[in-house]
């Protein structure tokens, strides 16, 4: 089967996640992987994966925070 790909205004194929979307995704299963580990009672595993959720959200707040200042550089113009 031939797939055909659309393309928005920046050129990024529309079938395929974004960045925040992907950084979404993997902050949701690492959410849930911590409270596995943590019910389960494996403290490292628990820490290691609490850490790389944090990771995730630091990235998604650094760029939600950098898209609004684009957006509102572009409003003042």
């Amino acid at each position: 089967m031939i797939q055909t790909y659309r393309a928005d205004i920046r050129g990024a194929r529309m079938d395929q996640p974004s960045k925040m979307e992907n950084l979404q995704f993997a902050q949701g299963i690492l959410r849930e992987l911590r409270q596995k580990a943590e019910a389960d009672g494996e403290k490292l595993l628990t820490y290691l994966i609490d850490m790389a959720y944090l990771e995730a959200s630091d990235r998604i707040r650094a760029h939600w925070i950098g898209t609004h200042e684009h957006e509102s550089r572009r409003a003042k113009g």
